[in-house]
C-alpha cells in the first residue's frame, strides 16, 4: 500500500445494479429533448406575449413551436392542405449539439460510478435504450401539443425525431473510442473495419464542413454587397423592433440552408427558390420571391460572363485538401493503394454528408410557386 493510499480515505464503490435506475436514463433523454424544444418554445412564447391585439392563444403558439421542432428534425409539417418540408438546418445543428451534450453527461456520470466489466453491459442494456425511450416519450408529448395549432406533423414524425439521439449516440461512442475510453460494442465494431475506412471519416467530415463554410462566406458576402436591398425589404415588411429581431433570428437558423444553396451555385447546378426562378453560373432569373429580407441578397436578373465558371475550381480545391488531409493520417511508407482508398472514402464521406444536408435543406416551403 502506497503512502497516498494510506492518506486517502476509502470510498465505497457503488454496486453496478444500484447506479442509474432504469428510469434515470429515460429522464435524461426526456430532459435533453425538452432543452432543444425550449429553444423554439421560449421565443414563440415571447412573441405571443409582446404581440399586441393578437387573436392567437398561447396553446396555439406552443403548438407552432412544437411543429417547428419536428420540422428541424426533418419531419414534414402540414398546415391545412400545405406541406412544409424544408428543415431549418440551424435549428437541426442546435438540436444535435444539445443531444450530444446531454448524452455525454449521462455517459460520463455513469462511468464515473461504474467501472470494469459491467460498464459495457450497462451501456447496451440500460443507458442508450433508456435515453432513446425518454426522447421518444417527450417527442410524443410534443406531437400532442401540436394538435392545438394548425401546423401538425404526422404521427410518424415521432419516429423521425429519433434520428437525432441515434446520431448523437453514434458520435459520442465513436469519440469515446478514439479517446481510448470504453464504448461498448461500437468500439469493437470500429476496430473490425478496414483502417482506410476509419481514417477517411475525419477528413471527410472536415471536407463537408469546409464546403458548408465556403457557401456561408458567399452568402455573407452577397448580403454585404446588397445590404441596401436587404434593408429595404426590412422596411417594407414593417415588423418593428421586436418583430425585426425575431425575423432576423428566423433567417439566421436558415443560414446553413442558404449556404448549401450557394454551394450548389458554386458547384454548377445552381438552385431555385420558387417555380420559375433559377440562379446558375450562366445567369440569374430570381423571378417573384416572398418578402424575406435575406432573399434581397440574390443577384438581379441577368446573364454573366463565362469567366465565372472559374469558381468551379473552389469545390475542387476543397476536394484536393480533403485528399491531402486523408493521406497525412497514414504512415509515410503506406502503399499507394491504401492512400487511394483512404482519399476516395474521405471524398465520398464529404459527398454523402453534404448530400444528406442538401436533401434536408430542400423541399416544399408553402403553396403554389413555393411548393417545390
Amino acid at each position: 500500500m502506497s503512502l497516498l493510499e494510506r492518506v486517502r480515505p476509502n470510498r465505497p464503490q457503488t454496486p453496478p445494479d444500484e447506479v442509474d435506475a432504469w428510469w434515470q436514463p429515460a429522464v435524461s433523454g426526456a430532459l435533453t429533448a425538452a432543452g432543444s424544444w425550449l429553444v423554439l418554445a421560449l421565443p414563440a412564447l415571447l412573441v405571443w406575449v409582446f404581440t399586441e391585439h393578437t387573436t392567437v392563444g398561447w396553446g396555439e403558439a406552443m403548438g407552432v413551436a412544437s411543429a417547428g421542432w419536428f420540422l428541424a428534425h426533418g419531419a414534414p409539417v402540414s398546415v391545412g392542405a400545405t406541406s412544409v418540408s424544408v428543415a431549418p438546418l440551424g435549428l437541426t445543428f442546435v438540436i444535435l449539439a444539445v443531444t450530444v451534450h446531454g448524452l455525454r453527461r449521462l455517459l460520463d456520470r455513469t462511468e464515473a460510478q461504474v467501472r470494469g466489466t459491467r460498464w459495457p453491459l450497462l451501456l447496451v442494456r440500460r443507458l442508450v435504450p433508456g435515453f432513446l425511450t425518454g426522447y421518444a416519450v417527450f417527442a410524443l408529448a410534443a406531437w400532442l401539443v401540436t394538435l392545438a395549432s394548425p401546423a401538425r406533423p404526422s404521427p410518424a414524425g415521432v419516429l423521425v425525431t429519433l434520428a437525432a439521439p441515434l446520431l448523437a449516440t453514434a458520435w459520442c461512442l465513436v469519440r469515446r473510442h478514439t479517446a481510448g475510453e470504453e464504448s461498448g460494442p461500437v468500439g469493437r465494431w470500429v476496430d473490425s473495419l478496414p483502417r482506410w475506412l476509419v481514417r477517411g471519416v475525419g477528413p471527410g467530415l472536415w471536407g463537408a464542413a469546409a464546403l458548408l463554410g465556403l457557401g456561408t462566406v458567399l452568402v455573407l458576402g452577397m448580403v454585404a454587397a446588397r445590404a441596401s436591398t436587404v434593408a429595404g425589404l426590412y422596411t417594407a415588411v414593417g415588423a418593428g423592433l421586436f418583430g425585426g429581431v425575431v425575423l432576423t433570428l428566423g433567417q439566421l437558423v436558415l443560414l446553413p440552408n442558404l449556404a448549401l444553396w450557394a454551394l450548389s451555385w458554386l458547384a454548377g447546378p445552381g438552385f431555385s427558390i420558387a417555380d420559375g426562378s433559377s440562379v446558375t453560373l450562366a445567369g440569374a432569373h430570381p423571378g417573384l420571391l416572398p418578402m424575406v429580407p435575406v432573399l434581397g441578397a440574390l443577384p438581379a436578373e441577368g446573364t454573366w460572363s463565362r469567366w465565372l465558371l472559374l469558381v468551379l475550381a473552389l469545390p475542387v480545391a476543397v476536394g484536393a485538401l480533403v485528399a491531402r488531409r486523408s493521406c497525412r493520417t497514414m504512415a509515410r511508407l503506406a502503399s499507394w493503394r491504401s492512400r487511394m482508398a483512404t482519399a476516395a472514402w474521405a471524398g465520398a464521406t464529404s459527398g454523402i454528408v453534404t448530400g444528406m444536408l442538401v436533401a434536408l435543406s430542400n423541399g416544399s416551403a408553402g403553396v403554389e410557386r413555393l411548393r417545390h
